[in-house]
């Protein structure tokens, strides 16, 4: 017959092992990803303010969805988080070698937009695309909640950005120009 210290010690570790099952489980139903934002820290070297990745907010997503799906989720969450619903859309991923993969993503702006302010502030693109540090923080905020550099599971390898359809090329402010690594 068990001792009370026996059965206390065996629900305990039942209870670790049922509860670490019920983790596990969880863990692989889900990815989670980083959505991104910036903040901005004093570099004691150059002895200024610089504009650093932060993470803004976590997001899951199935892990049983196709690469396609979650691409298209995590776009629709970084536009609604730091875009106000501007349109980001997946022109597709290529896998250039084995293993290896291209996303092709597509910023565009809502309908009825003619010039900058056409629609109103922060409706644009062109409103997330201004001055130094705007830019900073759009380039940021598009890389990084893209990329997902620490995400382990399968992903992208880079990122290449369009606007209105057109290859981003050197613009002011922005650095979205070629191919992003991740």
């Amino acid at each position: 017959m068990k001792t009370n210290y026996q059965l206390i010690i065996l629900s305990i570790l039942l209870g670790i092992f049922v509860i670490g099952c019920k983790t596990n489980k969880a863990s692989k139903e889900n990815d989670e990803f980083a959505l991104f934002t910036t903040k901005e820290v004093f570099d004691s070297t150059s002895m200024s303010i610089i504009i650093v990745p932060s993470i803004d907010h976590i997001i899951s997503i199935a892990s049983n969805q196709s690469l396609e799906n979650k691409v298209n989720s995590l776009l629709d969450s970084i536009s609604k988080n730091s875009f106000n619903n501007l349109r980001i859309e997946s022109l597709g991923i290529a896998e250039i070698r084995k293993g290896y993969k291209s996303l092709k993503v597509n910023l565009l702006e809502n309908s009825g937009f003619k010039i900058p302010d056409s629609l109103g502030k922060s409706k644009s693109w062109y409103d997330f695309f201004q001055g130094s540090s705007g830019g900073q923080h759009t380039t940021i905020v598009l890389t990084e909640s893209i990329l997902q550099r620490e995400f382990m599971g399968d992903w992208i390898n880079e990122v290449e950005f369009y606007y209105q359809n057109e290859k981003i090329g050197e613009w002011d402010h922005i650095s979205l120009s070629g191919t992003v690594k991740r």
